[in-house]
């Protein structure tokens, strides 16, 4: 349950002061004490926590370029590239990470959420990063409040949405400033020793759950099955239109493409059917 040394009229004006600023801009130094003063000098609060099991799939979508046609594709030549971006190519703020902050952001048991999640659709083919837990992988939930167990009463309800709301907004292009509010709200108050991940209501399928890494987590949880190469026309309900698929040699990192119906394929990925 939420509770506050401030009561809940003045919180409410707190939040639209906020928001007014917000519009302005606020700096990344002051951002997390623009919105911690929002709710008095002394307040609690809980997070909800949740976990998915060891052997859960998650998927992550790279579009490829139109130009890059010629195997090994630039898009996947070595293991590195089926991971999350380098710090160093980091040059743009996201939902959750800053400049120069990798992190990798995928979608459990959902290629489809995976390809909207990169914008992909109108892409000829596209790469499906394909993961497995290796272990029990804990999470804090944002923007799920009312499918929660945190409390229903009128003070958390206030809490709770104004959170959800400021990190679901859609942020345009060019307006990547916005999040810096989105990270401050994760970092400061869905954050608990022994997390693993964020997971977060999707923007772009509002019933569905993305699921975010803390930087250095991903390879603790997870193990890189391979890579399907993909036409996205071509999916259906349970099928992603498999062209060719990839593993990587593990002395050098070097990706290797494998033909579908090869007995590597078959290895790899035997969930593919062929006629």
């Amino acid at each position: 349950m939420f509770s506050s040394d401030v009561d809940g009229g003045e919180i409410r004006e707190r939040i639209r002061d906020f928001r007014t600023q917000a519009e302005v801009g606020i700096s990344d130094e002051k951002c997390i004490s623009a919105i911690s003063s929002i709710f008095g000098n002394t307040f609690s609060f809980g997070v909800e926590t949740r976990s998915y099991e060891q052997g859960t799939t998650f998927f992550r979508v790279r579009p490829i370029p139109s130009d890059d046609t010629v195997l090994p594709l630039r898009t996947i030549r070595t293991v590195d590239d089926a991971w999350e971006p380098p710090s160093r190519f980091v040059r743009m703020q996201g939902r959750l990470n800053g400049v120069g902050q990798s992190t990798l952001y995928c979608c459990p048991n959902d290629f489809e959420l995976a390809i909207d999640e990169a914008r992909a659709r109108d892409s000829k083919y596209i790469a499906v990063m394909v993961y497995k837990s290796v272990r029990q992988v804990k999470v804090a939930v944002l923007g799920d409040y009312e499918g929660s167990s945190l409390s229903k009463d009128e003070g958390s309800r206030m809490f709770y949405s104004f959170l959800d709301e400021e990190f679901s907004r859609l942020v345009a292009s060019g307006e990547e400033g916005r999040y810096s509010i989105t990270r401050a709200i994760a970092d400061t108050y869905f954050n608990y020793p022994e997390q693993d991940a964020w997971c977060y209501r999707s923007v772009q399928s509002p019933e569905k759950f993305n699921v975010a890494f803390l930087p250095g987590k991903s390879k603790v949880n997870l193990d890189l099955i391979g890579v399907m190469i993909c036409e996205p026309s071509k999916a259906g309900a349970s099928s992603l239109g498999v062209k060719i698929v990839v593993d990587f040699d593990p002395e050098t990192g070097e990706a290797l493409y494998h033909a579908i119906g090869s007995d590597a394929q078959k290895k790899i990925f035997p969930e593919i059917l062929t006629k």
